[in-house]
């Protein structure tokens, strides 16, 4: 074999190469995103929760670089979503777009939870409100939220509220508003909307506390009366809707959804995610999507300002779940 001299500049080159080259992989492994990320949705696909999961994943993905990928996790009042989220690596490339269940209603209210909200899971940034409307059958006798609380109270016990689910939002909401309002009702759960919505349209229920995606076509179709909405402001996209508060001082009880990551993700992946979800709050056009689904945008926060609405969230659900002696069967 013949050997070929080899320059002592072309050797040094050589070794700058190698070390560049091994270089690359830890800098790469400290990018953030370098590959596609998920976000579980705990709903099935095509609701309202799926379109704003499916929305704010764009963005982030226009703001990173990389494919979001939607994963439809439904069942158990968001605690099928959790669990998927809790098998997966604390990389940050696995997020959840859920809300109170997932922190404080299904840790009080279900049985062998394994995991602990304060320890296991971090709110990264509540990013809607969802106002529920109180609505009644079209043909009900009251026509006001305070004509309602005056036949409650007239009748403890005789009129009934349907639900989604005991524990859920909508039995919560309503437990609230009977709680503030010092009137009894009767609980009717259903197995989600469809049915108690079809038994509310009928007459066969007196009030339900629903989503304006479901309950507003009809209201507008002239089948539903519409005494009420739980935010403290009016919403743009239910311009007749009154606030409850105006006529129960203090009540509000909004649905809110945020971005949850398991706890111990790194600072990076952290700060990255929660830029982008900034920003998207901020941008108009996110903001007429989110309004388009029939919730109010939330404004950025801080963390100190997430932890205290965490907090005060926590204490007002805990309190009601006790009080109330709400359990599941």
């Amino acid at each position: 074999m013949t050997s070929t001299p080899i320059s002592r500049r072309a050797v040094m080159a050589l070794g700058a190469a190698a070390l560049s080259t091994a270089a690359l992989p830890a800098r790469a492994a400290d990018a953030y995103p370098s590959r596609p990320l998920k976000l579980i949705v705990p709903f099935p696909p095509g609701g309202q929760t799926d379109a704003l999961g499916r929305a704010l994943g764009n963005y982030i993905s226009k703001e990173l670089g990389q494919p979001v990928i939607v994963d439809n996790k439904p069942g158990a009042n968001t605690h099928i979503g959790l669990e998927q989220l809790l098998r997966d690596p604390a990389d940050g490339y696995s997020m959840l777009i859920a809300g109170a269940p997932s922190f404080i209603q299904n840790p009080l209210l279900l049985k062998n939870i394994t995991y602990d909200p304060k320890k296991d899971i971090q709110l990264l940034l509540p990013v809607t409100d969802m106002p529920m409307m109180m609505v009644v059958p079209a043909n009900h006798p009251a026509k006001t939220v305070k004509e309602f609380i005056a036949l409650a109270k007239a009748s403890p016990g005789k009129l009934t509220f349907g639900s989604t689910g005991t524990g859920g939002s909508v039995h919560l909401s309503t437990e609230l508003f009977e709680q503030m309002a010092r009137i009894d009702l009767t609980h009717v759960p259903y197995k989600g909307s469809a049915p108690a919505m079809s038994d509310l349209l009928t007459g066969r229920i007196d009030v339900m506390f629903d989503g304006p995606t479901t309950s507003l076509p009809h209201v507008r179709a002239g089948k539903l009366r519409l005494l009420g909405i739980t935010s403290r402001d009016r919403a743009s996209f239910v311009p007749e809707g009154v606030p409850i508060i105006e006529s129960l001082p203090g009540y509000q009880s909004t649905l809110w959804f945020g971005i949850i990551t398991r706890q111990g993700i790194p600072d990076e992946a952290g700060k990255r995610l929660k830029a982008a979800v900034d920003k998207a709050l901020l941008d108009p056009a996110f903001q007429k999507q989110v309004t388009d689904l029939g919730n109010l945008p939330r404004k950025p926060m801080t963390h100190e300002q997430i932890a205290s609405f965490l907090a005060s969230e926590d204490r007002r659900w805990t309190d009601l779940i006790k009080s109330r002696n709400i359990h599941l069967e």
